[in-house]
Protein backbone atom coordinates (compact mmCIF):
# COMPACT_ATOMS: atom_id res chain seq x y z
CA UNK A 1 0.00 0.00 0.00
CA UNK A 2 1.32 3.48 -1.06
CA UNK A 3 1.58 6.12 1.70
CA UNK A 4 0.37 9.76 1.50
CA UNK A 5 2.92 12.48 1.91
CA UNK A 6 0.08 14.83 0.88
CA UNK A 7 0.87 17.02 3.78
CA UNK A 8 4.28 16.36 3.11
CA UNK A 9 4.03 18.62 -0.53
CA UNK A 10 2.32 20.87 1.11
CA UNK A 11 4.64 21.92 4.12
CA UNK A 12 7.66 22.09 0.93
CA UNK A 13 5.79 24.05 -0.67
CA UNK A 14 4.61 26.89 1.87
CA UNK A 15 8.55 26.29 2.95
CA UNK A 16 9.99 27.55 -0.42
CA UNK A 17 7.34 30.19 -0.55
CA UNK A 18 8.13 31.44 2.86
CA UNK A 19 12.07 31.66 1.94
CA UNK A 20 11.62 33.15 -1.59
CA UNK A 21 9.04 36.23 -0.34
CA UNK A 22 11.59 36.46 2.59
CA UNK A 23 14.49 36.87 0.28
CA UNK A 24 12.18 39.55 -1.54
CA UNK A 25 11.70 41.76 1.10
CA UNK A 26 14.99 41.52 2.57
CA UNK A 27 16.83 42.78 -0.48
CA UNK A 28 15.29 46.26 -0.88
CA UNK A 29 17.89 49.20 -0.63
CA UNK A 30 17.15 51.46 1.34
CA UNK A 31 18.64 55.39 1.13
CA UNK A 32 20.72 54.89 3.90
CA UNK A 33 22.61 51.71 2.29
CA UNK A 34 23.20 53.74 -0.83
CA UNK A 35 27.50 54.50 -0.95
CA UNK A 36 27.52 58.47 -0.99
CA UNK A 37 29.53 60.46 -3.30
CA UNK A 38 32.85 62.07 -1.26
CA UNK A 39 33.00 65.85 -0.93
CA UNK A 40 35.84 67.72 -3.23
CA UNK A 41 38.31 67.97 -0.76
CA UNK A 42 38.31 63.93 -0.31
CA UNK A 43 38.88 63.41 -3.77
CA UNK A 44 41.47 65.95 -4.00
CA UNK A 45 43.38 64.58 -1.10
CA UNK A 46 43.05 61.26 -1.99
CA UNK A 47 44.14 61.61 -5.15
CA UNK A 48 47.76 61.52 -5.62
CA UNK A 49 47.01 63.17 -9.64
CA UNK A 50 46.41 66.24 -7.33
CA UNK A 51 49.13 66.22 -5.26
CA UNK A 52 50.73 69.59 -5.89
CA UNK A 53 47.24 71.26 -5.85
CA UNK A 54 46.63 69.45 -1.93
CA UNK A 55 49.65 71.40 -0.87
CA UNK A 56 48.39 74.46 -2.21
CA UNK A 57 44.66 73.80 -0.68
CA UNK A 58 46.08 72.91 3.15
CA UNK A 59 48.53 75.85 2.94
CA UNK A 60 45.99 78.11 1.74
CA UNK A 61 43.38 77.25 4.73
CA UNK A 62 40.71 76.23 1.68
CA UNK A 63 40.28 72.46 2.63
CA UNK A 64 36.85 72.81 4.42
CA UNK A 65 35.81 74.82 2.00
CA UNK A 66 35.33 72.75 -0.54
CA UNK A 67 33.63 70.18 1.60
CA UNK A 68 30.95 72.31 2.54
CA UNK A 69 29.89 74.91 -0.17
CA UNK A 70 28.87 73.83 -3.71
CA UNK A 71 31.29 74.70 -6.29
CA UNK A 72 33.06 73.90 -9.56
CA UNK A 73 36.78 73.20 -8.97
CA UNK A 74 38.87 74.49 -12.46
CA UNK A 75 41.68 71.51 -10.83
CA UNK A 76 45.14 71.77 -12.33
CA UNK A 77 46.59 68.06 -12.00
CA UNK A 78 50.20 67.26 -11.69
CA UNK A 79 50.97 66.89 -15.09
CA UNK A 80 49.63 70.79 -15.67
CA UNK A 81 51.88 71.87 -13.02
CA UNK A 82 54.58 70.22 -14.76
CA UNK A 83 53.97 71.62 -18.22
CA UNK A 84 54.13 74.70 -16.77
CA UNK A 85 57.97 74.11 -15.56
CA UNK A 86 56.41 73.87 -11.58
CA UNK A 87 57.51 70.98 -10.22
CA UNK A 88 56.68 71.93 -6.38
CA UNK A 89 53.70 73.39 -4.97
CA UNK A 90 56.25 75.21 -2.82
CA UNK A 91 56.65 77.43 -5.54
CA UNK A 92 53.50 79.35 -5.13
CA UNK A 93 54.05 81.14 -2.02
CA UNK A 94 52.38 80.81 0.87
CA UNK A 95 50.99 84.40 0.57
CA UNK A 96 49.46 83.61 -2.92
CA UNK A 97 48.15 79.99 -2.31
CA UNK A 98 44.82 81.30 -1.21
CA UNK A 99 44.17 83.70 -4.56
CA UNK A 100 45.88 80.85 -6.77
CA UNK A 101 43.03 78.38 -5.42
CA UNK A 102 40.43 81.58 -5.25
CA UNK A 103 41.21 81.78 -8.80
CA UNK A 104 40.49 77.96 -10.14
CA UNK A 105 36.98 77.98 -7.97
CA UNK A 106 33.80 78.87 -10.15
CA UNK A 107 31.29 80.16 -7.71
CA UNK A 108 28.25 78.05 -8.39
CA UNK A 109 28.15 74.33 -10.16
CA UNK A 110 28.49 73.64 -13.88
CA UNK A 111 29.04 71.13 -15.57
CA UNK A 112 30.68 70.82 -18.76
CA UNK A 113 28.24 71.74 -20.93
CA UNK A 114 27.03 74.13 -18.68
CA UNK A 115 29.92 76.58 -19.94
CA UNK A 116 29.29 79.58 -22.34
CA UNK A 117 31.90 81.52 -24.32
CA UNK A 118 32.21 84.88 -22.76
CA UNK A 119 34.05 85.52 -18.83
CA UNK A 120 33.55 83.35 -16.22
CA UNK A 121 33.32 84.69 -12.65
CA UNK A 122 35.80 82.82 -10.07
CA UNK A 123 35.88 83.36 -6.46
CA UNK A 124 39.50 85.09 -6.81
CA UNK A 125 39.86 88.39 -8.51
CA UNK A 126 41.15 86.95 -11.93
CA UNK A 127 39.42 87.55 -14.84
CA UNK A 128 38.68 84.10 -16.73
CA UNK A 129 37.80 84.20 -20.24
CA UNK A 130 36.16 81.23 -21.80
CA UNK A 131 36.36 80.23 -25.12
CA UNK A 132 34.06 77.53 -26.96
CA UNK A 133 34.95 76.20 -30.19
CA UNK A 134 32.70 73.24 -31.41
CA UNK A 135 32.36 71.26 -28.03
CA UNK A 136 36.01 72.38 -26.55
CA UNK A 137 35.76 74.67 -23.84
CA UNK A 138 38.97 76.58 -22.82
CA UNK A 139 39.46 78.68 -19.79
CA UNK A 140 42.81 81.32 -20.66
CA UNK A 141 43.70 78.79 -22.73
CA UNK A 142 43.46 75.71 -20.33
CA UNK A 143 41.46 72.98 -21.98
CA UNK A 144 39.99 70.14 -19.84
CA UNK A 145 41.62 66.92 -19.66
CA UNK A 146 38.34 65.23 -17.39
CA UNK A 147 35.25 66.61 -17.30
CA UNK A 148 32.59 66.08 -14.81
CA UNK A 149 33.82 64.52 -12.30
CA UNK A 150 31.38 64.36 -9.68
CA UNK A 151 31.47 65.22 -6.04
CA UNK A 152 28.17 65.39 -3.46
CA UNK A 153 28.73 69.30 -3.57
CA UNK A 154 30.11 69.98 -7.19
CA UNK A 155 32.12 69.26 -10.31
CA UNK A 156 36.20 69.32 -10.77
CA UNK A 157 36.88 70.00 -14.61
CA UNK A 158 40.60 68.81 -14.33
CA UNK A 159 42.90 71.22 -16.53
CA UNK A 160 45.62 70.51 -19.05
CA UNK A 161 47.66 73.40 -18.15
CA UNK A 162 47.93 76.27 -15.40
CA UNK A 163 46.03 79.16 -16.15
CA UNK A 164 47.21 81.39 -13.78
CA UNK A 165 50.46 83.35 -13.93
CA UNK A 166 52.83 82.19 -10.56
CA UNK A 167 55.39 84.79 -9.13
Amino acid sequence: MKKNRFGGRWATFFLAAGLFSTILVSCKEDDDDVVKRKAMTDVIMENPEFSMLKDIMERAGKSDDFRSQNLTLLAPSNAAFNKANIFSSSVIADKDARDFINNHTVKSIKKYSDFAAGTLEVVGPLKITVAKKDSVVTFNGAKINRKDVETNNGYIQVLDSVYVKVI
